[in-house]
């Protein structure tokens, strides 16, 4: 397996991570079960409804103000939220550990296997929107040995900035240690990820999966791929 030609120009990957390698996340929604990921980690002391209702609550204020460019640079945390709720302080544990386990996904093997190669030539990181801490998504990174070939991650949880604010970007460009023009930005969303890797000064690698009511032309990346195993080819 060897890089994508395109690859050759540049020294550091950033990558966005749900729906570019990591799937099978944000399982929010009716036929979720909070209550019964809630009682799993120790919780008991809320009913069905009350765990629905908060976590339905967050979930949907934050999917709010993510696309808010009002909200971009300063982005709430669960916690916040979840404390304007009047909930005790361990019941509000357990909801944030409830929403993170429904928000976050898993690495397939053969994703790992891609970002394993372009280890070997290139700088990896990581500038992910989550609204969870990222402790879940680290731990899911180490169980297929991604953890210490990613560095830096950059969540947007661990400041007040999301995509495609460009000081999340640039946070992860300079922790990355190379200059922007030899960097190259991948992710499947135009506007988080494409958008604002350009605005940031970094070229753009654009996942087209089908999902987007948009055409390339109108995205403007450099590279168009329909998934991230096209960048490391047998």
């Amino acid at each position: 397996m060897r890089p994508h030609p395109f690859l050759e120009k540049f020294r550091g990957l950033l990558l966005d991570l749900n729906g570019t390698f990591m799937f099978g996340q944000d399982r929010f929604g009716p036929a979720e079960d909070y209550h019964a990921t809630y009682r799993a980690l120790g919780g008991g002391g809320l009913n069905a409804d009350r765990v629905r209702d908060v976590v339905d609550g967050v979930v949907v204020e934050m999917e709010r103000r993510v696309h808010d460019p009002a909200h971009q640079g300063d982005f709430p945390h669960v916690a916040e939220l979840l404390a304007e709720r009047g909930l005790p302080a361990g019941e509000r544990l357990l909801l944030e550990a409830t929403i993170a386990s429904h928000e976050v996904g898993r690495v397939p093997d053969d994703f790992a296997a891609v970002l394993k190669t372009l280890a070997r030539s290139h700088r990896l990181g990581v500038v992910s929107n989550i609204f969870s801490g990222k402790e879940r998504y680290v731990a899911a990174l180490a169980r297929v040995g991604l953890d210490e070939l990613l560095s830096p991650l950059v969540f947007s949880s661990d400041g007040r900035a999301v995509k495609p604010a460009p000081g999340i970007f640039e946070t992860a460009i300079a922790a990355l240690g190379l200059e922007a023009r030899e960097i190259v930005f991948v992710g499947d969303n135009p506007v988080a990820d494409v958008a604002g890797a350009r605005a940031a000064g970094l070229a753009t690698i654009w996942i087209d999966d089908g999902t987007r009511d948009v055409t390339p032309a109108e995205v403007g990346a450099d590279l168009v791929v329909e998934s991230l195993l096209e960048l490391g080819r047998e």
